[in-house]
């Protein structure tokens, strides 16, 4: 037990890499968050039997989990022509309806990835794979001229899988 923690996972030492979007070199990220986990339970309220002592047996399966996953990641906003920030803009326009003022190719731009986690020594230490995700939300951080920080992007990603692998 005590060697558990010569090794913890810092939570400044990630890489979100989405396919096609965000991957390489040029992926930076200020955070991303993990999204929870919400497993859906059938015959929970319903009792299936009583034992020796009157003590009552419930019945409870598990049946997935409760809908879609979503989490946010943070980039600095950029205006180089390969930035994260205007990659994930361009990826976010595709998958907008049209009626919204995008291009309406949401099934054609659905993307996979992977966020991943280093201990101190830079060695990877946890991995969380998704799929079939897009960009459900934009917000850009407000512009005020008494401000000491960089302009934030935050997208908000939804996917139909995620699962830690490693």
């Amino acid at each position: 037990m005590a060697n558990e923690l010569n090794k913890p996972i810092a939570p400044s030492s990630f890489y979100l890499e989405i396919s096609g979007v965000a991957d390489g070199e040029k992926s930076v990220f200020k955070s991303v968050n993990i999204p929870d986990y919400s497993p859906k339970v059938q015959g929970g309220q319903q009792a299936v039997g009583t034992t020796k002592g009157g003590k009552t047996i419930w019945q409870v399966n598990s049946a997935g989990f409760e809908g879609l996953f979503s989490f946010d990641c943070i980039c600095i906003a950029s205006g180089d022509g390969d930035s994260t920030s205007l990659n994930m803009y361009k990826w976010f326009e595709q998958c907008l309806p049209s009626s919204s003022g995008g291009k309406g190719k949401w099934a054609d731009n659905q993307k996979e990835g992977s966020i991943t986690a280093y201990n101190t020594d830079g060695e990877e230490v946890a991995k969380w794979q998704f799929s079939e995700a897009w960009p459900s939300k934009y917000k850009c951080a407000d512009l005020d001229v008494t401000a000491d920080s960089y302009i934030e992007e935050t997208y908000t990603i939804t996917c139909e899988k995620f699962n830690r692998t490693k």
